[in-house]
């Protein structure tokens, strides 16, 4: 069996990821307008529980009245920039050693920059056969696309059933998959954790914790 992970919030907790860039965004604006950075950063946390992720600094930029034409697109900037301070879950640094026999690989859509410096941060490409940002190759071939499906199969020179994949957000990760019979298994951890969805855009299994794939009792020779 071939495994593959999407990267947020299966990995690693989004959430880090998010209030890093808050915390860097939180520094800027104190150095740029001498504002308190602990209070900008509890700020944005308010603003992101209260609206979500949609136009978080123009919110701020609003409540701190602050001119935010150019403004937001630099803490923008900011954001997707920096360098993460994020950590691998306990239970994914297990579960990937416990495979390490196996062929295994990231597919993640997102801002290939972005994604490529949280990889950098979680010091985990070497963990893997190859890391595929979905975005490298253009917006359309993002999750549900089966392009980089396909990339692995014909690389590993398996059917589609011997592939399994690992996800978190039944919106797109597994309808496709599903269709193609490659095995998938949905963590439910993250912002989609309660999420109902039918069964159709469901994975075929579900996990409350990435050692629970052991299982599945999947077999490295079972290819």
């Amino acid at each position: 069996m071939i495994l593959i992970f999407d990267l947020d919030d299966t990995l690693y907790e989004e959430k880090e990821f998010v209030k890093s860039g808050f915390k860097a965004v939180s520094r800027y604006l104190h150095l740029k307008f001498k504002l308190n950075k602990n209070k900008i950063f509890l700020k944005l946390l308010k603003i992101l529980n209260k609206n979500g992720r949609g136009k978080i600094f123009d919110i701020l930029c609003s409540q701190l009245k602050l001119k935010k034409k150019f403004l937001v697109k630099k803490l923008i900037q900011v954001y997707r920039t920096h360098d993460p301070k994020i950590n691998l879950s306990k239970d994914a640094l297990k579960i990937l050693n416990h495979y390490s026999e196996f062929s295994k690989y990231i597919i993640t859509d997102g801002n290939y920059l972005v994604q490529k410096k949280k990889i950098r941060s979680l010091k985990i490409e070497k963990l893997f056969k190859k890391i595929y940002y979905t975005n490298y190759y253009g917006i359309k071939y993002n999750k549900p696309s089966l392009f980089c499906f396909s990339k692995i199969k014909k690389k590993e020179k398996v059917n589609w059933s011997k592939l399994v994949y690992i996800g978190d957000n039944p919106k797109k990760d597994f309808f496709n998959c599903n269709k193609k019979k490659i095995l998938t298994v949905r963590l439910m951890k993250g912002k989609f954790k309660a999420l109902r969805v039918s069964k159709q855009y469901d994975a075929k299994y579900k996990i409350k914790n990435l050692l629970m794939l052991k299982k599945l009792h999947l077999k490295h020779n079972d290819i």
